[in-house]
């Protein structure tokens, strides 16, 4: 009996419905001498499990089961946190920057097996595996078999890998994504700081690692206030947590916030505030004699901390998330503007060689911050500012969160998975020089993301958080089960390093490459074959094979 299955080497989303068919006999797979490509395969079978096994040497195999989750609702077509992020009434037709109507099913989540052994479910095996090559190998040309077993029968198929003698720099793009410390706390039922914690928080750690982030976040709370009048402070709480993340690879430390928005009288977030507060004392106006003196008392507190465990020169520090969007009028941002300049010399004098970093909409905070991170949508409408920012040796990452939506570039659970490694091809391409996402394991509103993917929100703009918005791993049985956003992010890390190669050796070259591919964060070519064209293009020509015209390009 044949089997019918789907196989395939692209950045791609497979589904428990995806039509099958015949299955290939042969597969191509391009990678650097310490790249890690992968292969989804979906069989079709009425038995228990499906056998996999790759024949061959010179490759190591990681093996994943897909497991679906679901996608409730549609991501909305607007490009401003204040509109509807998902579209809670589904249209009646598909919208065309989406892969699917909602709801749906899609395998995001990937569960590490020891073996190719794959347990079927709803009559289908899914399977993702990827390959490293041995420390070893020779550039060129190998040759894999992957063989399946099913009850129905056995498929073949030829694996052909060409190793490109090019080797990617490892943590040269550097990303970060926020963590939830308390979330681990919940899925795995462990006390923060104990070494049941501790052992858990590791492996979300290397997972973070996986995907070349290298800066980490610490999200100073209350816990930290030992005393008022005076005020006093203790951060030896969290040494544990930070010890975790360096001990691991990261080589960053990113604190924050030192302000707040406050509440409004129903117990929101006031969004549109012009009077920050204290993070650590919310009801209390930063812009005061007192809120000086406790800002100052904190900020003194942490340089000592810091200081003592030799942290004080690897740190970035976020004054206040977003402080130029969502504003009343330009008074109240004059006023925000001020306070910000006063908490950043707080910093600077108490805390010297600290780097600002924060998410802005616009350049317009000049002075005030060392790392600028516009969104994507942001940076295209002021592209001209934080170019210049560019031009004068100034360091500008990106971001994207909720928005933007629609057609543009972002890693939701209904776009295509190409466009979650794409954003990195933009970095590249824009000489953008880090990204920054919310959500690592954010799961609030007591989500499990196994059963619901849309995050709540609570600032009282807007809808939901699109699917997928606020995380890239899943709560696995004893740590954190990747997902495929997260292996295309990891590859998109991966490109950007290699995209930085190539800058160096030949400017005009990049561009041209790049320019096949991207034009905007918002225009983009988005199809996957065409970028593991392009893909291949940029290795040869790192490895200074014969590269080809730009007519034999088109």
């Amino acid at each position: 009996m044949t089997l019918k299955g789907y196989a395939t080497t692209k950045e791609e989303f497979l589904y428990p419905d995806s039509p099958l068919g015949c299955l290939p006999e042969q597969l191509r797979l391009v990678m650097a001498r310490n790249g890690k490509p992968g292969i989804q395969v979906l069989l079709e079978t009425l038995g228990q499990d499906v056998e996999f096994v790759i024949e061959g040497t010179g490759f190591q195999t990681e093996w994943y089961q897909m497991k679906a989750v679901p996608v409730e609702y549609n991501t909305g077509d607007g490009v401003s946190q204040g509109g509807g992020m998902v579209l809670q009434n589904p249209p009646e037709e598909k919208p065309e920057y989406v892969t699917r109507l909602a709801p749906f099913r899609v395998y995001d989540c990937l569960r590490s097996i020891k073996t190719g052994r794959v347990q079927a479910e709803e009559g289908r095996a899914a399977v993702y595996f990827c390959f490293t090559a041995d420390k070893d190998i020779l550039p060129g040309e190998h040759t894999l078999k992957l063989r399946a077993e099913a009850k129905e029968g056995s498929w073949e198929c030829r694996l052909l890998v060409h190793v490109y003698d090019v080797m990617i720099p490892q943590d040269a793009f550097p990303v970060t994504n926020w963590f939830s410390l308390e979330d681990i706390s919940r899925f795995h039922y462990v006390e923060m700081g104990t070494p049941e914690y501790i052992q858990v928080l590791r492996k979300y750690i290397r997972a973070m690692r996986r995907l070349h982030q290298n800066v980490f976040y610490i999200q100073l709370d209350e816990k930290c206030v030992t005393g008022e009048k005076p005020w006093t402070f203790d951060f030896e709480y969290l040494t544990p947590v930070i010890e975790s993340f360096f001990a691991e690879g990261m080589e960053i430390l990113e604190l924050g916030a030192l302000l707040h928005r406050g509440f409004r009288p129903d117990g929101s977030p006031d969004m549109y505030t012009d009077s920050f507060t204290c993070m650590m004392k919310k009801n209390l106006k930063f812009d005061t004699l007192e809120g000086y003196e406790h800002t100052v008392r904190l900020v003194q507190a942490l340089a000592s901390y810091l200081k003592k465990h030799g942290w004080d020169k690897k740190v970035l520090f976020h004054i206040h998330d977003e402080p130029d969007i969502h504003f009343r009028d330009q008074q109240a941002l004059e006023s925000r503007r001020r306070q910000y300049y006063l908490a950043a010399s707080i910093l600077r004098k108490y805390l010297p060689g600290v780097r600002i970093i924060e998410a802005v909409d616009t350049a317009g905070f000049f002075g005030g911050v060392d790392i600028w991170v516009p969104g994507t949508a942001g940076y295209e409408k002021r592209k001209e500012e934080f170019d210049t920012l560019i031009g004068l040796g100034e360091t500008v990452w990106t971001y994207v969160c909720c928005g933007p939506e629609g057609k543009w570039l972002n890693r939701f659970l209904d776009f295509h998975l190409m466009r979650g490694r794409l954003l990195f091809w933009g970095c590249a391409r824009n000489r953008i020089s880090g990204f920054l996402h919310w959500g690592f394991n954010q799961f609030p509103g007591g989500m499990d993301p196994l059963k619901g993917t849309s995050c709540p929100n609570d600032t009282g703009i807007g809808t939901n958080f699109p699917c997928g918005d606020s995380f890239l791993v899943y709560p696995g049985e004893n740590g954190s089960d990747i997902g495929m956003r997260l292996e295309a992010q990891r590859r998109g890390a991966e490109d950007a390093a290699l995209w930085g190669l190539l800058r160096k050796k030949d400017e005009a070259l990049h561009d041209r490459l790049l320019d096949q591919m991207f034009t905007n964060n918002y225009t983009y070519c988005n199809d996957p074959e065409e970028l593991e064209r392009v893909f291949e293009l940029l290795l040869e020509s790192l490895e200074d094979t014969a590269i080809q015209t730009d007519e034999e390009c088109l």
